[in-house]
């Protein structure tokens, strides 16, 4: 419920975001916003500069834990990468959660690039809005896009307070954003307003998937390799969009939403089998 609450927040925050990037482009040109984002990490370093303290385990923690282990160099070389890779291997469960998250993020990112190219071209090709297609509104539609995040991530927290379980949401969560991109991929050149809808839909599974994942991680991964392990999830998850991206000009967009798609169903199927480990167990 809280990872739910938190991203709820940055969704709201998104949705003032696209609407001041919209107003400030209309004003200054597609570089407007990038400028007025200058303001904003301004603002952010020095609330956390000025705010935020160290996160450091007091020192009786510390000495009590290398106490328990033995070494004091234990701690040191628990979260070594040789150290996270033996908890991996020992463990279906993390890899087949880093899998998921590999490549429901490496979707992610290529939607990210490529919903402004797939709507513009979809509305050139429609008769009712093609000379309008140099106002595309994106800050607008970044905003809607960021009310959907809302949507799914309340939605989380609304089943996690009807006790359903983590890892079968997320998979019937997996499942839909699959077939909302193959809709956008398969029929969306055509018809605006299925693209639009898929897009929704999908972006509405982002929102679903951050409280998910956090919840997830903090439930399997061991603290002492929580981060290393993150970092070498981060590897394939930049293999697949970089992959895509140096492939683009022969893939364009449809190919590259493909990839996507392909990407979700995979990771439909990982979360599926983490969700019957956990059933299991």
């Amino acid at each position: 419920e809280t990872f739910g609450w938190a991203y709820a927040g940055d969704s709201l925050v998104a949705i003032l975001a696209g609407q001041l990037a919209s107003i400030t482009a209309a004003k200054q040109g597609p570089t407007g916003p990038f400028t007025l984002s200058v303001l904003f990490l301004t603002i952010g370093s020095l609330l956390t500069l000025l705010t935020w303290g160290e996160n450091t385990a007091p020192q009786q923690k510390k000495e009590a834990n290398n106490a328990e282990n033995g070494a004091e160099g234990t701690e040191k070389s628990s979260n070594s990468i040789k150290a996270a890779l033996e908890v991996m291997s020992k463990d279906k469960r993390i890899l087949l959660l880093g899998a998921v998250q590999a490549l429901f993020e490496g979707a992610m990112y290529i939607f990210v690039l490529q919903w402004p190219p797939a709507i513009k071209a979809a509305i050139l090709s429609s008769p009712l809005f093609s000379s309008a297609a140099a106002a595309v509104p994106f800050g607008g539609i970044f905003s809607c896009f960021m009310a959907c995040c809302l949507l799914g991530s309340t939605l989380f927290g609304v089943l996690a307070k009807w006790g359903v379980q983590v890892e079968r949401s997320f998979a019937s969560m997996l499942y839909v954003a699959a077939l909302a991109i193959s809709a956008a991929t398969y029929f969306g050149s055509a018809h605006l307003s299925v693209l639009v809808a898929a897009f929704f839909v999908f972006e509405a599974c982002v929102g679903m998937y951050f409280p998910s994942i956090g919840t997830l991680r903090s439930r399997y991964l061991p603290d002492a390799q929580r981060s290393v392990i993150m970092n070498l999830f981060g590897i394939p998850l930049n293999l697949i969009v970089v992959s895509v991206f140096l492939s683009i000009n022969t893939l364009g967009v449809s190919g590259a939403l493909t990839c996507a798609s392909a990407a979700l169903g995979i990771a439909s199927l990982c979360m599926t089998l983490l969700a019957n480990s956990a059933k299991k167990e």
